[in-house]
């Protein structure tokens, strides 16, 4: 996927001393952030996308987009953009 056809709805910085998870809709999705990673969180953009919402659980955050059911999530880290899977282990794309 072409980098323009996505747009960044957050930023996220993992600032503890634990691993955080950013857990995308109720699809499995996943991020795994390791203290001090920080991501851009990506989607194919819709009438439907925004504004999300952002939860906090046990272990990390649960995110949702507004009405889409299947935004398309994907990640920039360290330059890359990464599509979310289930999970996606940020310390594999160092």
């Amino acid at each position: 996927m072409k980098d323009q056809e996505l747009v960044v709805v957050g930023a996220f910085t993992n600032d503890t001393s634990l691993e955080i998870r950013l857990f995308l809709e109720m699809l499995g999705q996943e991020i795994v952030m390791a203290p001090g990673q920080s991501v851009e969180l990506m989607a194919s953009i819709t009438s439907d996308l925004l504004p999300i919402t952002i939860g906090y659980v046990e272990g990390g955050l649960q995110i949702h987009p507004h009405k889409e059911f299947d935004p398309n999530w994907h990640v920039r880290f360290n330059g890359k953009i990464l599509r979310a899977g289930h999970p996606t282990v940020l310390s594999e794309h160092a």
